[in-house]
């Protein structure tokens, strides 16, 4: 009965299926649905009947792939268009989008490119040694990105259950909308409202501490020892964590912060600190209800909080001042716009 159910709502006859979906891409894309409310057609009408009749068959045609419809979207005109940053809302016309939040995805998986840090966490999976059956066990693997990340939702019966570096990512992720139980169903809308929470996590999260943490394997400790002149480092530093040039009064702001030691910040003769990964005892669903394996999943939360040691290829003062210039950048409130 549910293949029946399937097959008559997936139908091509069946217009609604495939304007529904493609109305709801559009929103994500456009800010706006051609249906405003996406989740109630009874409620408003459709702004553009003829382009939601297009959309819908292209989007049959193609087999039903969400990624051709993607490609449809963000190729057009409409979709490229500058954002009007005296707009509250985008109008029906779409003659321009209006500045709105940036995803919980987004914006974290933006942090860990724009600073070369690796997006290193445990594999999402409580059952490392295997001992429960394939029905009774769930394993999301290692996740690369932030949309790989699902909450364990066990920390709540016991502290050995906690995944503490995916935890610390996930924190940033639920405040700015993000929902970490994957089978409950969703109206297609985040809670992508500003709230307090959200600052206090990216000025003193242990995630922003990862970002700002100069250390061996972080993609702006490599960027800081290339030779090349302050002027220059500053304007490419600007351009890769907000693709732009900085203002005359930014230039002048983190030249002056970063002028005091920049000639003589590489330490080029310090030995690179190599990863040292030690053989310790895991926890896993086998023994997490032992005393120890809470003892032990604390400590991996205090490591966690600590963070990578910073480079010693970097003179500790100036990079120091260089650490605070990372973090005031990626607290720049563009960040979580989109433009």
């Amino acid at each position: 009965s549910r293949y029946r159910l399937a097959s008559l709502i997936t139908s091509p006859q069946n217009e609604r299926f495939a304007q529904v979906i493609v109305n709801r891409l559009w929103q994500r894309l456009m800010g706006r649905g051609l249906v405003p409310t996406i989740s109630d057609w009874e409620k408003s009408n459709v702004s553009h009947p003829e382009l939601l009749h297009w959309l819908a068959r292209e989007f049959v045609r193609s087999g039903y792939d969400l990624k051709s419809t993607y490609r449809l979207i963000l190729s057009s005109h409409a979709y490229q268009r500058a954002v009007d940053p005296t707009l509250t809302e985008t109008s029906a016309l779409y003659a321009a989008p209006a500045g709105r939040r940036i995803a919980a995805e987004q914006l974290v998986d933006s942090f860990f490119a724009a600073t070369g840090k690796p997006f290193d966490l445990e594999p999402v999976n409580l059952d490392v040694d295997s001992i429960r059956t394939i029905d009774n066990a769930l394993d999301l693997g290692i996740a690369r990105r932030a949309w790989m990340l699902a909450s364990t939702s066990n920390e709540r019966d016991r502290p050995s259950l906690e995944l503490p570096r995916m935890g610390a990512v996930a924190e940033v992720l639920e405040v700015f909308g993000w929902r970490s139980t994957r089978p409950d169903p969703s109206s297609g809308l985040r809670d992508s409202d500003a709230n307090v929470l959200q600052p206090a996590l990216l000025s003193n999260g242990t995630m922003m501490t990862w970002l700002t943490r100069l250390s061996e394997d972080h993609g702006l400790t490599s960027f800081a020892l290339e030779e090349q002149p302050l002027d220059r480092f500053v304007d490419r530093l600007f351009l890769r964590l907000l693709t732009r040039h900085p203002t005359p009064e930014e230039k002048e702001i983190y030249t002056t912060q970063l002028r005091d030691g920049f000639d003589h910040r590489r330490r080029l003769d310090a030995p690179v600190i190599e990863p040292y990964h030690q053989r310790r005892k895991f926890v896993a669903w086998s023994n997490h209800m032992r005393s120890e394996a809470n003892t032990l999943r604390l400590e991996e939360q205090a490591e966690a909080r600590r963070g990578a040691p910073p480079s010693p290829r970097l003179a500790p003062e100036w990079r120091q001042k260089f650490e605070d210039v990372i973090w005031a950048l990626l607290n720049a409130p563009e960040w979580t716009q989109v433009r």
